[in-house]
């Protein structure tokens, strides 16, 4: 009996029915498939060569050949086969999909961007979403590289087609992801969308301008760019360029996205959109070649590796690493001592609470001593010859004199390292100090260092320059955006308007609620410049909202502050928790533990009394959370078994207990090893604070924390005699679930 259907879908992924397709070649594929199963490689794709002496196009056999290329780690064998079908079929979906899946792993991710770029344009409208995971993972990879606009848009691209569920789930999650993390700043995040054409085109240009936007709305960005281009020519405004540098960026294509965005911004005029485009192109802009500074590594022979040591650990400015290997990325690197150069002595262990940041050493290089040879490590700026000159120094004869063997490992931007630093802190510093000694290097470097640079979007002027020029005005706010942005939650912060007024840079202007559309089209980068005040409830709540997914802490603590002097409205809306939680956290990170608490407090007290009872355990869980992060386990544990006590019979509250305790790490979600396609509850965390910390007594209503006698963790929903087997969560690797009455440590879960 023929194993597939005749009227089914062939599986080769053409689309069309077996029967008509590639019933012929069924033999040759099962057989294949069999040797396969029993790892019999070399006779399966024995057996696949012969079907294709006969059949050389049959696709469903060079997709079976290249699959299991592929699993046998054979990818270029495999793209060879691919390409040999796509030759005869272009428009199979199925051998698109795995060509990209090949070249991200032998080319990497841009020559993956650019292969599925080739891929969209070959097959048709209706089978992109064959393409749909591929291009998702496309999208992933670009996060890695920091390419966050052609991430987003890939993943966005990928959404678009609908082509799994599960698969659409994790995109969801990795752009929710990256959306929320703060650092990657609002105008790397925007949505942007292409501009349809301007009024008063000719006819035939109006028409290529339409197909290249709906190209590039469809996610044909190479195509749709190569459109632009020559559209570009017979545009005057700045349409088409905007679009094309969209493109460019959409391509993780920095450099050309950069130049014809900012060509795009010439024609723009000043405004609010050419300097949020203008601070894009900032971001996203690669080093010029005369701003490009070498990363080596100055490589010489060593005769005597312990005079050497020796000479380096009698130096009071320099300190011993961890021994490690000398090149972290290679797994066959030999292990050797290092060491690191700072520009002084370093500082005792304290607090830091006396600091100021100018009196924390600098890192100047790092030197790697192995058995053979020893590596100075650090960017070739001007100031690497000094630290050299040292090395030799103190090596004396342990080095014979010879030019050092000289390795790049990589650049950098003159222009960044200017504004960045590496600093070697004191040893037992508080982590609230270093965060403020950060914030004011952070600002003193702004506020002292910036101004007298020559950058290169000045056109190699200082901002001093350029704002005595005055021909500067989009480039400079663009900076300073990016500063305020930079400023918002500083412990340290510049004054800004002041810092604005030095250079007679004008402030950004306020949104008017009445004319912005907060809900749908409002760019990132302006929130800050939103009066929360004047918004209306509804698009307040939005406003926040947003602030709130897309990672703009400030913007978002001031929606709250607002919010919360509409007590009325967000008791109605039941929102009281959620905009005095977040303004509890503000206040913990600002000023401590004590007055978070007491926000907490001011929330439970105004939350409407229907509200109480409901939101009580996702307070008190809060309200552990906080303690956690600031206090000892020997306070707080104790605290949160009385909490896990006080709803052990509330089935309610399991799912915010769960979720609070897996949100602290407490529990983790794993695989199951018996069914991997199952997820199980690694509690050993918990049970670990517990049975250091957490309380021994018997209450009327059974064991409180940890049992004195059993082992077991006891949480809301367990019974006082024992619980049953239905409750227990197990760790990886235990054994099944016992009948109830069994001795194995389990945790029960609030209301199971």
């Amino acid at each position: 009996m023929a194993a597939v259907d005749p009227y089914a879908l062939c599986p080769c992924g053409s689309g069309q029915k077996f029967k008509w397709c590639c019933q012929k070649m069924e033999s040759y594929a099962d057989r294949a498939q069999r040797l396969y199963e029993t790892g019999q490689t070399e006779g399966a794709l024995e057996v696949l060569n012969d079907g294709l002496k006969k059949e050389p196009a049959n696709a469903w056999l060079l997709i079976r050949k290249s699959l299991i290329l592929i699993r046998t780690g054979q990818p270029e064998e495999a793209k060879a086969s691919l390409r040999e079908l796509l030759s005869r079929q272009p428009q199979h979906v199925s051998a698109h999909a795995l060509l990209i899946r090949c070249v991200l792993e032998t080319e990497g991710p841009m020559a993956g961007v650019a292969q599925a770029q080739t891929a969209l344009s070959a097959v048709t409208e209706a089978e992109r979403k064959g393409l749909g995971g591929m291009i998702g993972i496309v999208g992933s990879l670009l996060v890695r590289l920091e390419h966050y606009p052609a991430a987003l848009a890939h993943v966005r691209l990928a959404q678009s087609l609908k082509f799994n569920k599960e698969n659409d789930e994790r995109l969801d999650q990795l752009e929710s992801g990256l959306l929320s993390t703060p650092t990657v700043l609002p105008w790397q995040k925007e949505d942007y969308t292409f501009a349809d054409a301007p009024a008063g085109l000719a006819a035939d240009v109006a028409t290529r301008f339409t197909e290249a936007v709906d190209w590039a709305r469809a996610g044909l960005w190479s195509s749709a760019a190569a459109a632009f281009e020559l559209l570009s020519q017979d545009i005057s405004g700045p349409e088409a360029d905007r679009n094309l540098g969209l493109c460019r960026l959409f391509l993780a294509e920095d450099a050309p996205a950069a130049h014809y965005l900012r060509l795009a911004i010439s024609k723009m005029g000043i405004s609010a959109d050419a300097v949020d485009l203008e601070a894009l192109c900032q971001i996203i802009s690669p080093p010029r070649s005369s701003d490009k500074v070498e990363h080596v590594q100055l490589i010489w022979p060593l005769r005597n590796r312990n005079g050497l040591l020796t000479s380096l650990r009698e130096q009071k400015d320099i300190i011993e690493d961890e021994r490690g290997p000398i090149d972290p990325f290679d797994p066959d690197s030999p292990t050797v001592d290092h060491f690191v150069f700072l520009d002084r002595a370093p500082l005792a262990a304290q607090s830091g609470k006396d600091l100021v940041s100018s009196q924390i050493p600098r890192v100047l290089c790092r030197v790697a001593v192995g058995n053979e040879i020893v590596a100075l490590e650090g960017d070739d700026d001007g100031k690497l010859d000094a630290v050299k000159d040292k090395l030799l120094a103190l090596a004396g004869a342990a080095i014979p004199p010879a030019h050092p063997k000289t390795k790049v490992l990589g650049h950098n931007s003159r222009y960044s390292l200017s504004l960045s630093w590496e600093w070697q802190p004191p040893e037992e510093i508080e982590a609230a100090e270093l965060r403020r000694l950060t914030d004011q290097e952070q600002s003193r470097l702004v506020r002292e260092v910036w101004p007298t640079l020559k950058i290169p979007y000045l056109n190699y002027r200082t901002p001093e320059q350029a704002a005595r020029a005055g021909d500067a005005e989009v480039p400079l706010r663009a900076a300073f955006c990016q500063f305020e942005y930079q400023q918002q939650l500083s412990k340290a912060p510049i004054d800004m308007p002041a810092f604005r007024a030095s250079l007679n840079i004008p402030s950004e202007p306020a949104v008017d609620p009445a004319t912005a559309d907060i809900i749908e089209t409002l760019p990132l980068a302006r929130f800050a410049y939103v009066a929360v005040e004047k918004l209306e409830n509804e698009a307040l709540v939005v406003y926040f909202a947003r602030a709130k997914q897309n990672g703009m802490p400030q913007a978002a603590k001031r929606a709250a502050q607002e919010l919360a002097t509409r007590r009325d409205f967000i008791g109605e809306q039941r929102l009281v928790r959620t905009v005095y939680s977040d303004l509890a956290a503000y206040q913990e990170e600002a000023n401590g533990l004590d007055a978070a608490l007491a926000v907490v407090k001011e929330g439970r007290e105004i939350e409407p009394a229907a509200q109480r009872q409901y939101n009580a355990p996702a307070w008190d869980m809060f309200e552990v959370m906080l303690k956690a992060k600031a206090l000892k386990p020997e306070v707080w544990v104790p605290e949160l078994a009385i909490v896990l006590e006080r709803y052990r019979e509330n089935q309610n509250a399991s799912q915010i207990i769960m979720l609070s305790l897996m949100q602290m790490g407490l529990l983790q979600a794993v695989p199951n090893p018996d069914n991997p396609g199952e997820i199980m509850i690694d509690p050993r965390g918990l049970q670990t604070l517990m049975a250091e910390y957490g309380p021994r007594v018997t209450t009327a209503s059974g064991q409180l924390g940890v049992a004195a006698s059993k082992g077991e963790i006891w949480t809301p929903g367990a019974s006082a005699g024992g619980g049953s087997s239905s409750g227990g969560i197990w760790t990886p690797g235990g054994s099944p679930p016992p009948a109830a009455g069994g001795d194995k440590p389990k945790l029960i879960i609030p209301g199971r």
